[in-house]
């Protein structure tokens, strides 16, 4: 029996693709999509949407939740076009957060329920940050190991708010004596540190492994030769974020696609340069929603008859061990 793995990226209101797609495929098999997967992993937005896939909430109401409250979270202003206005926003961020971060905390609360332990949950997940008082990547789990001790007893909620802690838009986040910083810093596509977590942890050959990414649209970072050579300071401050998450993903990507092969499945869409000047990372406008689930319900007739993605929604993954928390065996 495969060992099968979700994937899903970061990528703030652009997330609202993600779970549109996954919602789209959970109606198709009528059944909580969670149960179809051995792990679930995801960053930033992409770590929300695991936590309450996890939970067995229905990816509909997650979905929901993004398009009624995504202006209270994010901007519901366009997407600056000019020099001026795309200086404006980024100054807007330069000596704090441009968001509170509280209309977050409070949607992840109604979505998966405020009180809702990391051991409560229903399937297994893992969920990068990085930690800023130690100095290193974290990866937060459910307790599907012997080893994992510490993290059934964290509240899903500030989970969910530290691996979605995005510099310059939200505030770092809080555990304990501890802050964290958002996972896409190092692991926006999180397909590695899943399929390291089921061959180092889990025991799972590589052979074995299926797995299905979920990305958000972000798109490729690339400039032209004459614009590139004159960058300065200030010019890559406003680039770097950007150049960061694309370069790591497709890294991750290329890998993935080489280590297994067919069992490899990255749905995904290239936003068109039309596109572009509609979306972000923080735009949550009616023109930005509408965009995306466009490009979701695209992805979603291209891959819906692809034969790998087929056998891996037939699938139902057995019930999980956990070793600690309220969902323990």
């Amino acid at each position: 029996m495969p060992f099968q793995i979700l994937s899903i990226s970061g990528g703030g209101y652009l997330g609202l693709y993600s779970i549109a797609v996954l919602a789209s495929l959970e109606q198709s098999i009528g059944r909580p999509i969670a149960s179809c997967f051995d792990l679930i992993a995801g960053t930033s937005v992409g770590g929300i949407i695991a936590l309450g896939l996890a939970a067995e909430c229905p990816a509909e109401e997650i979905k929901a939740a993004f398009e009624k409250e995504g202006k209270s979270i994010f901007s519901s202003r366009a997407a600056p076009t000019t020099r001026f206005g795309q200086w404006r926003d980024f100054g807007r961020s330069l000596f704090s957060p441009k968001y509170t971060g509280t209309a977050l905390r409070n949607v992840v609360g109604s979505i998966i329920g405020e009180e809702t332990l990391i051991g409560d949950l229903k399937h297994p997940v893992v969920v990068p940050t990085v930690n800023l008082t130690k100095g290193t990547p974290q990866v937060f789990k459910t307790p599907h190991h012997l080893s994992f001790q510490r993290d059934h007893l964290l509240r899903v909620v500030d989970v969910a708010v530290a691996t979605s802690a995005a510099p310059t838009y939200f505030p770092i986040a809080e555990i304990g004596d501890e802050l964290f910083a958002d996972g896409g810093l190092f692991a926006n596509s999180p397909d590695m540190i899943a399929l390291h977590e089921a061959e180092h942890f889990l025991k799972v050959k590589y052979q074995d492994i299926c797995l299905l990414s979920i990305g958000t649209t972000t798109t490729q970072f690339s400039f032209s030769h004459r614009t590139g050579r004159k960058l300065g300071t200030a010019a890559w401050a406003r680039r770097l974020a950007s150049a960061m998450i694309s370069s790591q993903q497709l890294d991750v990507h290329y890998m993935l696609s080489h280590k297994l092969a067919d069992r490899y499945v990255r749905i995904d869409e290239v936003q068109s340069r039309e596109q572009e000047r509609d979306l972000g990372l923080d735009v949550a406008t009616d023109t930005a929603m509408k965009t995306i689930r466009g490009l979701a319900a695209g992805s979603v007739q291209k891959f819906i008859n692809n034969s790998k993605l087929q056998d891996m929604l037939r699938n139902s993954a057995p019930a999980p061990k956990f070793f600690y928390g309220r969902s323990a065996q």
